[in-house]
This record gives structure tokens, C-alpha cells and sequence, in this order.
């Protein structure tokens, strides 16, 4: 619990290189409790903007790769979210972006609680759907 407890108040203690500071303070702005981790070939900052928790990537020259935001399912394009919730209970949804592409991807919870991964365009064209 004091490890738990040290980590809000302290954060993780890595301090990503300043190119990648200054990217993400570029591009988002208004942030709390940013934590950042060292991937090795890349840097990742957990934070949260308008209560939505967000997860940028920043490769080793400071460029942004993609960023996720955790969606609530109301915030899902209208046509998306009547697609999914035909194929069952919305559990979990995920917009990403990379470059200026955008997906969802999104668990979905069938009527014998069997889960699947699918992942859809930002038109809602099925890229990707399996079974967890």
C-alpha cells in the first residue's frame, strides 16, 4: 500500500528526454497525473484529460507514434456503437490513434459471455474480430 500510495504522489520516477516532454506538452495540454514509462525503443505517458484516461507514444526522437483514449460507449460514433451492441454487451471501448488514422478497438460481451476483440475502422468497417 505505501509503494501504491508513493507512486501517486511521487509518480514512477522516469523522467522521459526533453524532446519528448516538450512533444506531449505540445500536444496535450490541461493533463493530471501524467506518469511516464521507458519502453526501450519508445516512451509511453499514461495521463488523464476531461476525466478520460489517455496513453500517448512518443518514438526516441519526441515524435508522436499514437495515442489511445479510453472511451466511454457513449462516446462512440452512433453507427459503431448499434453495430456492437448487436453482437452483444459493450465491455470495453478504445480509440486510437496513429498518424491521422483512427480505430476502435472494442470488447464486446456475447449472450454466453464468450468475449471478443474487434477492431473497426472510423467508418466501422470490421479490420479485425476475435474471440478472448
Amino acid at each position: 500500500m505505501n509503494n501504491f500510495v508513493k507512486r501517486v504522489i511521487e509518480g514512477n520516477g522516469i523522467t522521459p528526454p526533453i524532446i519528448c516532454l516538450n512533444a506531449f506538452n505540445s500536444n496535450f495540454n490541461d493533463t493530471i497525473n501524467v506518469e511516464w514509462f521507458d519502453r526501450a525503443d519508445h516512451f509511453e505517458a499514461i495521463f488523464y484529460k476531461d476525466n478520460l484516461e489517455h496513453i500517448a507514444i512518443f518514438d526516441l526522437s519526441g515524435s508522436l507514434v499514437e495515442y489511445k483514449l479510453f472511451l466511454p460507449v457513449e462516446f462512440l460514433p452512433e453507427a459503431i456503437k448499434t453495430y456492437l451492441e448487436s453482437k452483444g454487451e459493450i465491455m470495453n471501448s478504445v480509440l486510437i490513434n496513429k498518424g491521422n488514422t483512427i480505430e476502435y478497438e472494442v470488447i464486446v460481451r456475447d449472450a454466453n459471455f464468450t468475449r471478443y476483440l474487434i477492431l473497426l475502422s472510423d467508418l466501422g468497417k470490421v479490420i479485425e474480430e476475435k474471440k478472448l
